[in-house]
């Protein structure tokens, strides 16, 4: 069984309802500053994820014509 720190769950959730989505570099970023490693931050978001606290978004960031590039954006569960 996995334990988690309640607090870098705390932290990465207000980072996403601060900003309203966030995709996961942006997370892992973040997350570096405030002293939570990469892999705890993409394990924290997989929890989430699982117990549908938060949803994952796919957006087209490209232009549509020269590039048609998606990202991967987290948001807060409806």
């Amino acid at each position: 069984m996995k334990t988690y720190n309640d607090n870098n769950i705390k932290n990465l959730l207000s980072l996403i309802e601060k900003y309203g989505k966030k995709s996961m570099d942006n997370l892992i970023w973040r997350g570096e500053k405030i002293s939570i490693n990469k892999n705890e931050v993409i394990q924290s978001v997989n929890l989430l994820l699982d117990l549908k606290v938060i949803q994952e978004k796919e957006e087209m960031i490209g232009d549509g014509w020269n590039s048609r590039d998606k990202c991967v954006y987290y948001e807060l569960a409806q």
